[in-house]
């Protein structure tokens, strides 16, 4: 079966017309696509920028108290969700001041918790301890426990909360 001229040549003109339709189609859609799927490509959920209010600063003793870390408000592309619960601290009366360290083992990041009887801190995954100041007594954490930024305003802690990569010696931001 073979077509004619004209119907071959009307057949490659619908052809030609329907090819640069789609691509001017495909090159018109990119950009709308991009737009609606961008948000969730992108780390967009927030860390609170803010000082967080941890409540007076006279609650805190020379032994480690272990507080939540909560977010008022944390935000992603979409959403917002309210009262989140970011993590733990430790905090402590040091001289007329207080420190922060985080409760999270830089080992692989298991919660840390206060051994009172040793008066050390101590991950119970894989038995790191630390000692008041953080610094690695032993077990297999590449660093001591990460501290963190605080201050006192007004009689009142303000922790500004920072999550730290695990399993490495150096201290860097998540």
């Amino acid at each position: 079966f073979r077509m004619s001229d004209p119907d071959r040549r009307k057949f490659l003109a619908t052809c030609a017309i329907g090819g640069v339709g789609v691509g001017v189609g495909v090159v018109a859609a990119v950009p709308l696509v991009r737009l609606v799927v961008d948000p969730a490509g992108k780390q967009t959920v927030s860390s609170p920028r803010e000082p967080l209010d941890l409540g007076p600063a006279s609650r805190f003793v020379a032994a480690p108290t272990k507080v939540e870390i909560v977010a008022p408000v944390i935000k992603d592309a979409w959403a917002a969700a309210r009262d989140v619960v970011l993590g733990a601290a430790f905090i402590r009366r040091v001289g007329d001041g207080l420190e922060a360290r985080s409760a999270v083992c830089p080992h692989l990041g298991c919660a840390v918790g206060f051994d009172h009887a040793q008066n050390n801190y101590l991950c119970p995954c894989h038995d790191s301890r630390f000692a008041l100041d953080g610094a690695k007594l032993s077990g297999p954490s590449e660093r001591g426990l990460d501290q963190l930024p605080l201050q006192i305003v007004n009689g009142r802690v303000l922790l500004t909360w920072e999550r730290y990569k695990t399993g490495q010696s150096k201290k860097e931001p998540v």
